[in-house]
């Protein structure tokens, strides 16, 4: 790959009686300005941070999962859809499995500690943890690289992309230290979700043109069954998100809007998904390439195009990080009331200092790192998207709720999807890694 070129993701996350009642009676409804509700987000921010998390550069080899799978590809991008809000609620409705008096859970790590002990908190925990880190960090070096491409013929050409890696490490840090809570960085969502917009108004916006222009298009198919399920497996990996839900769904001013407000942000996601997903694959067919920016043509569109996925990875950082920190930081007793202010601050700024300075430090000089990570990558997503919500939900609530036969059947379909993910994400990342 030519040093210059931009590096982007390659097909490369109670009973409901009992739940509503517990999210329904301490909280203070957005419109009622208490005082309590300041530092909280409102539905419509919860809306941006998930869209800003979920929809990031994995958009851009869904044409191409297209092309692996066939056209069925369209149907798998709404199934992942409704099993990314499936997994997402019933996550949720587990913080409040006790149902004694509004009692609820603070994290993912604590809900797998409820249901499965200590043994499965510590495996979740580091599943998670290195899931997110390993995000943020590869989002660094893509940004960058593709600044160091984006640069090319200026001034700061001679700059290495270490450099720009070194620049994009201190903004990301820069937001950390001055963020608490996931609250604090509602503007980067904002920026992050117009910037993936942006994104597919360039794809569509070019991909109909050279439509439009061209007198034969490439040949699609309905269906490829070898490849059907490399194909659902890169589509479901662009739904991932599911570690940062609980603590979203905390810093919201009314958690009973919760599931409202996931399906509208997965139906958006999904929604712009087909968008880019269609075009790509009908214009380009079985010729297209991963990511879709290198299947358009030339120009200074697809320099915006990259210039916003690289603003978006910088700006999803934060957001993503946020979740780590803030439950490391409940853990080790940073922010706890019985300290002092400015203590409190000092321990934090630290704390998420040294953090950033290990991820940049692994970023700049571990050979491979962008291959690695996704090995583990895989494996850490495909069980904390999928598998593990869905075998909490069921040890959860096996005694206080009958499920059908269809909830059974569904939640094994979901269980069989992250398996699927789960073998095809790491057989083809290690496919990529070259020793």
């Amino acid at each position: 790959m030519n040093s210059r070129q931009p590096l982007l993701a390659e097909g490369s996350q109670t009973s409901s009686i009992g739940y509503e009642a517990a999210v329904s009676g301490p909280v203070t409804d957005e419109s009622s300005g208490a005082a309590s509700s300041n530092s909280k987000s409102s539905s419509t921010e919860t809306f941006f941070h998930i869209v800003c998390i979920t929809a990031g550069t994995g958009i851009l080899q869904l044409p191409y999962a297209l092309k692996e799978g066939g056209w069925v590809g369209a149907l798998y991008i709404g199934l992942a859809g409704a099993i990314s809000a499936y997994t997402g609620n019933i996550l949720i409705k587990c913080l409040y499995f006790k149902q004694d008096g509004g009692t609820r859970l603070k994290s993912y790590s604590e809900i797998v500690e409820a249901a499965f002990g200590q043994r499965g908190r510590a495996l979740a925990r580091g599943l998670k943890d290195f899931n997110l880190l390993g995000v943020a960090g590869i989002y660094i070096v893509l940004a960058g690289i593709n600044i160091n491409a984006l640069v090319a013929g200026s001034v700061a050409d001679q700059l290495s992309p270490q450099f720009w890696i070194a620049v994009s490490a201190f903004l990301v840090w820069m937001v950390l230290v001055l963020a608490h809570e996931i609250h604090d960085v509602f503007v980067l969502s904002v920026f992050g979700t117009l910037t993936t917009v942006v994104t597919v108004a360039i794809i569509f916006w070019l991909g109909v043109s050279d439509m439009n222009h061209s007198r034969a298009r490439p040949p699609t198919k309905v269906i490829d069954i070898e490849m059907a399920p490399v194909s659902i497996a890169s589509i479901c990996f662009s739904f991932g998100g599911n570690a940062n839900w609980p603590d979203l769904e905390a810093s919201m001013m009314s958690p009973k809007r919760w599931s409202r407000t996931l399906g509208l942000a997965t139906a958006f996601i999904s929604f712009i998904y087909l968008c880019v997903a269609v075009v790509g694959y009908s214009v380009y067919g079985d010729i297209v390439k991963s990511p879709i920016l290198l299947s358009l043509p030339p120009g200074i569109a697809v320099v915006v195009a990259n210039a916003m996925i690289t603003a978006h990875v910088l700006l999803a950082c934060p957001i993503i990080l946020t979740a780590v920190f803030i439950e490391a930081e409940r853990d080790l007793g940073i922010g706890t009331e019985t300290d002092a202010l400015a203590w409190n601050r000092t321990y934090r700024v630290l704390f998420r200092t040294a953090l950033m300075a290990s991820i940049a430090i692994v970023a700049l000089y571990v050979s491979d790192f962008s291959k690695i990570v996704p090995v583990l990558g895989a494996i850490a997503a495909s069980m904390i998207v999928f598998v593990i919500p869905v075998a909490c939900y069921i040890r959860l609530f096996e005694g206080q709720k009958q499920f059908t036969i269809l909830e059974y059947a569904w939640c094994a379909l979901i269980v069989v999807v992250g398996l699927l993910c789960l073998v095809i994400g790491t057989s083809q990342a290690v496919a990529h890694l070259q020793w």
